[in-house]
Order: structure tokens, then sequence, then C-alpha cells
């Protein structure tokens, strides 16, 4: 279950707060820089839809897809000591799903004429946690410390409703399905040699056969097909 801490509000900017993310990549650069061997591969394939209408337009659509590795000796990663943002304008939460790595501090901005409210349904036990209400340019930052699905609600306004997938470690992307909705290409770069499991998230759809068995070689690239299909 994804459970959060450490709430606290500030003042943010009408433009909003970019985030920032130190990933694999970087730490292998810094690995290179410091004159460490570094042995990574790559990890990429296609993610397809199998005859399953989804909502491609409007702010709520169904076109994003997380694909995450997770080691195969199910050993936990060190949490990140990173940040992200999602907004509110519109009365839309912006972006509408979000991927971090566990440990990382969302701040929550209000670019809105309104106030608004941030309140998450967990969605391994049905918990729910209220963060507060606040006014236009104030922020609240939020820590997610434990892996899951977050449902991201505001209570005054019952139409908005967002996802944060929090993953254990740094090896991940997000892909857009695009307009069409039945699939796309994905790519993790610099990643460790070894054994891992990879895994894909959609809101509504399952990946067909579960988690993927991936051996990841130095300088190697591993091709997968991913198949997203409806939930039983």
């Amino acid at each position: 279950m994804a459970r959060s801490s450490r709430s606290s509000p500030c003042r943010s900017e009408a433009s909003g707060r970019p985030a920032a993310r130190l990933g694999t990549a970087a730490v292998l650069v810094a690995a290179v820089l410091a004159g460490a061997p570094v042995a990574a591969g790559t990890v990429s394939g296609t993610v397809t839809v199998d005859r399953a209408p989804l909502r491609t337009d409007g702010p709520k659509h169904d076109r994003d897809v997380v694909l995450y590795l997770e080691r195969a000796d199910g050993a936990a990663q060190a949490p990140a000591a990173e940040h992200a943002a999602m907004d509110q304008r519109g009365l839309v939460f912006i972006p509408h799903a979000l991927a971090v790595q566990r440990g990382t501090t969302v701040t929550f901005l209000n670019n809105d004429n309104d106030q608004h409210n941030v309140y998450f349904l967990f969605d391994e036990t049905g918990e729910t946690l209220d963060i507060g209400t606040w006014g236009p340019g104030v922020s609240v930052d939020h820590r997610f410390d434990e892996a899951g699905e977050v449902i991201v609600l505001c209570k005054l306004h019952l139409e908005m409703a967002a996802y944060v997938l929090v993953v254990d470690g740094p090896l991940f992307t997000q892909v857009d399905l695009g307009p069409s909705g039945s699939g796309a290409r994905f790519e993790i770069p610099a990643v460790p040699a070894g054994e891992y499991r990879l895994r894909a998230w959609h809101k509504k759809l399952k990946q067909r056969g579960g988690a993927a068995t991936v051996t990841v070689t130095e300088g190697g690239r591993s091709e997968l097909e991913v198949l997203l299909a409806r939930r039983p």
C-alpha cells in the first residue's frame, strides 16, 4: 500500500514548481565521471492494447501507461530524495497520472482561481487520507513512503481525479498510448545488469500474463512485448 507523510504548506509561483528527478541514468553518469565501472543495459519494447475501448481525449483520458522494473530477488531499494509536482488548474489535476519512486515528495499546487482540497484513496486497502484545503497560490508538499496506487481526489470538486503510482525503484518510464489508444513504444535505459520483473500499470487495464521476467546484460538491449487487456 502506498502511504504518505510529511505534509507541509508553502507558497508557490503561478507557473508552479518544476519536477526534479535524479534517476538511474544520472547516478550512472556520476559513477563514470568518478572512474567507477558501470555495467548497464536497456529494456525496451511495445505496449499493445487488446480490444479494449479507451477514452483518448479530455483531461481524464485513459492513455497513460507506466512500465517499471522490480528486482527479481524482491529486495527493496533505497527510497528517493526527489521532488515531483501535480497542479490544479481549471478544476483539473495536471498531470492526470504521475509515476514517482518511493520516498519522493510531491508538491500539490493550486494555480486555480478557487480553493482546492486534496485527499488520497489508497487502492489496496480503501483507506483515505486528507492532506488539507488551500487557496490559490498555495501548495502542499507530501512524501510517499510506500509503493502502490493512490487515487487523488478533491472533496470540493467531486469531478476531479488523478493517480499517483509509487514504485519501489528508479527504473520506470511513462508512455502515452496516443490518439488511437492502441499502443506505444517504451524504453528504460541505464538498467544495471541483472534479473528483473517488468510490470505495467494502467488505471483500467491489466498486464496479460502478469509481470514479465527479463535478464539485462552489460551493453545489451532486452526487447519485450507487453499486452494490456480488460480487468476481470
